[in-house]
This record gives C-alpha cells, structure tokens and sequence, in this order.
C-alpha cells in the first residue's frame, strides 16, 4: 500500500473520519442521547424512591399505623366538632366574670355567686328551615347531656331554649326559663352550645366549651373533669329541683313547696331547711328564721312532691303533701325574696325567686 492510501486509511479511523460520515456520525449521537436519557430516568426513579419526611410527632406519613395528625378541634370520623375561645381538652382555661348588673337567670347567678360547679347548655327546639345544621344536633346533644347530669349530682346544670332570651331589664323580671344577657356574655355562637365552668379563686373559668354534636362519650369526660374540681363552695350534691312555691293566702308565710328529684334514688328529706337568701351576695340569711322539714318525707328516683305547712295541704297538682314543715310561720317572705332549700349540712341545693 502506497503512503497516500495507508494515509487514507488512517484518516477514515479518524475523528476526522466520523466528521465526514454522516452515518456513523448520527448512529453515534443516537446511542448518545439513549444512554443519556435512560441515566435521567435512573436519577427520577431514585428520587420517587426516596422515604416521604416525617410527619410532626416522628411518625412518617404513609407508613404502617401512621398518618398526618388531624388538627385539634376539627371534625373527625364519629367525632366532636369544638370550638370556640376554649376548646375542650386543647386550651388552657379561659377567665369568665359575670356582669350581674346586667339581665341573667337568677338560679344561674346564685349557683355562680356560691361557686358551684356549672354547665350551661344553649339549644333550639322545634323546626327551622333556615338552621344551617339541623335540629337533630341539638336535639341528640340535650338528650345526651339529660342523660348524663344524674351521674355528677354535684354539678349544677342550666339549659336554655336558644330562642327564649326574654324581654327584661333587670333579672328579676326574666321569667322562668328565659336566659337574659347570659348567651351574649357567654360568647355563643350557634346552638347546641354547651360551656362548663368551674370557679377559680375570686373567678370563674371556662373549662369546656362545645359548639355543635359533640359525642356523649367526649360529653361524659369532660363532666368527669369538671367534677373533680375542689370548688370549697356551699353547693350541695343532692340531686333536688325546687321547682314551686306558694304562699298562703295571708301573712307572708308559705304554704308548700313543690320539689322534684332528678337523681336515681330515693332522698329523705328530713333536716332540709328553707331559708332566704340574699340575691346579690348568696349569703344566707341566719337571722331571718327558716323552716326545716320534720319528718321523714322521701322523694323516689325521678319523682315530684310537696312539702306543705300543715299534713291536710294539696298542691296546685291535686297531690297531698308528703311532709311538713316545723315552726312554718317563722319564715315570712314578699314577692322578689329569694328563697334557698338547703340539706341536712347546710348546702344549698336550689333555689327559687317568690
């Protein structure tokens, strides 16, 4: 082979040889842009296998038993919705003051001027198309918490119709049933609203606060809790609702009272005294006289009766009196006295306005 052809021969093993080939050239590039493009693949299929971060709390997302946390007081599946400044078991314990210059139930002020433990539910009867929720919330919520207040005598409970706020100026002439400024001062927004409340040295905080269905098992906790509460005040445990009171016809001296017992069990009324008390204050006043019940008057689980002045009375139900008071006429009251039915240690375990 002459110099020229070895010469040519070496050109075309060449780069040079590649510039000048087109076919070889493309073929080149081909597989150059494969072996790229499978090595980019690679890289995102790396990255896809790579574990998700933690979630907060160290548990990985996705993983086995784990999950991202749901947010505190959202709605969950068969859950409670809370809401509000005080979320139950989330929050710490908000400050309340109560403004008794202002309208509100005068059972309500004087379980709060005693330092009673308190739970005060706001909920709608009847029907309203424009309700966002529906009713049956706050239906299924009040029979709920009916169900549960037989089990924590030592709570007192309030429950107000959302619908019955009342016309008044001063809370003595809110009528039985109708809650004044109490929802306002409490902040509620929509029904069913249940609020607990628990005294706090010289005030109240709100322990508990549920806007909408909530779970009767959450409910039944969250009473737990509040009854654990060492109040140190002079509420009575006893699960009695003074739900009357006549006077007789002369003389200021009172004829009977209509008593109802909430509880599952009989109660012995005997050492129970009436005596009134002062609606600013709570205090109970000692030098006024008082009556006390003289013989054994039992109340069964669930049942209403009266105690009257003399053993021949009938109530207003056609009932004759179970019970009698001792030294009836030493207690004499006027329209607008509060009258406090206190048990055998002196607690007070309701009230009622004459």
């Amino acid at each position: 082979m002459d110099q020229r052809a070895r010469s040519s021969a070496i050109e075309g093993n060449s780069s040079g040889g590649l510039i000048r080939n087109p076919c070889l050239s493309l073929r080149f590039l081909t597989v150059l842009i494969v072996l790229l493009l499978a090595a980019g693949c690679g890289g995102d299929d790396e990255q896809a296998q790579q574990p998700p971060p933690p979630a907060p709390g160290g548990t990985t997302q996705g993983s086995q038993g784990g999950g991202p946390p749901a947010p505190p007081g959202g709605n969950t599946a068969g859950g409670a919705t809370v809401q509000g400044n005080a979320q139950a078991e989330t929050l710490n314990d908000q400050p309340f003051a109560l403004n008794q210059r202002q309208p509100v139930p005068q059972d309500f002020r004087n379980a709060y001027q005693r330092k009673a433990l308190i739970v005060v539910e706001f909920f709608q009867q009847g029907e309203d198309p424009f309700y966002p929720q529906g009713l049956e919330v706050d239906d299924l919520v009040n029979s709920d918490l009916r169900d549960l207040r037989n089990d924590y005598p030592e709570i007192e409970f309030f429950t107000y119709d959302i619908t019955r706020p009342g016309n008044a100026e001063t809370s003595e002439e809110l009528g039985r049933g109708e809650y004044g400024t109490l929802a306002a001062q409490l902040e509620v927004g929509f029904s069913p609203f249940i609020v607990m409340l628990a005294p706090r040295e010289e005030e109240y905080v709100i322990e508990n606060l549920f806007q909408g269905y909530v779970e009767q098992g959450v409910l039944d906790q969250a009473l737990f809790d509040l009854s654990r509460t060492d109040v140190g005040g002079n509420s009575s445990d006893v699960a009695l609702d003074l739900e009357g009171l006549e006077l007789t016809q002369t003389g200021g001296g009172i004829e009977y009272i209509t008593i109802a017992n909430q509880g599952e069990g009989e109660i012995d009324l005997s050492g129970f005294t009436l005596n009134v008390q002062d609606s600013e204050t709570g205090e109970i006043d000692q030098g006024g006289g008082g009556v006390e019940i003289n013989e054994a008057a039992r109340i069964g689980p669930r049942q209403v009766a009266s105690i009257g002045r003399a053993p021949d009375v009938i109530d207003a139900a056609g009932r004759l009196v179970i019970g009698t008071f001792t030294n009836s006429a030493s207690l004499t009251v006027q329209p607008g006295d509060q009258v406090a039915l206190l048990d055998n240690g002196g607690a007070v375990v309701d009230t009622i306005t004459v």
